[in-house]
């Protein structure tokens, strides 16, 4: 569900350098492991992953969430929580619509 909320956070904030669509968000250039090369042509999207969405769409679980990772936070972002190995952070320096 945070990972979910990493894109719907990207999508809504008015930072310039996040885009305004899952599409854009996701393809963003360096932003995504999973999107690079062949390795999304090797998942497919299951029922539970899709009812997922659709129910984060509807109660988004965490509206902080813009930055995430393995092994250690990342550089951008003020750290914010650890969940299923995965480090999340939020923005660093203020309201993230500034």
């Amino acid at each position: 569900r945070l990972v979910i909320d990493v894109v719907l956070n990207r999508m809504d904030s008015e930072l310039r350098y996040m885009p305004d669509t899952v599409h854009e968000v996701i393809y963003q250039k360096n932003q995504f492991s999973s999107m690079w090369g062949t390795r999304v042509e090797q998942v497919d999207a299951t029922e539970e992953v899709i009812q997922l969405v659709k129910e984060e769409l509807e109660n988004r679980t965490n509206y902080d969430v813009l930055w995430f990772r393995t092994k250690h936070y990342h550089k951008y972002g003020e750290p914010l929580l650890v969940e299923g190995g995965h480090y999340f952070s939020g923005f660093k320096g203020g309201d993230a619509n500034e």
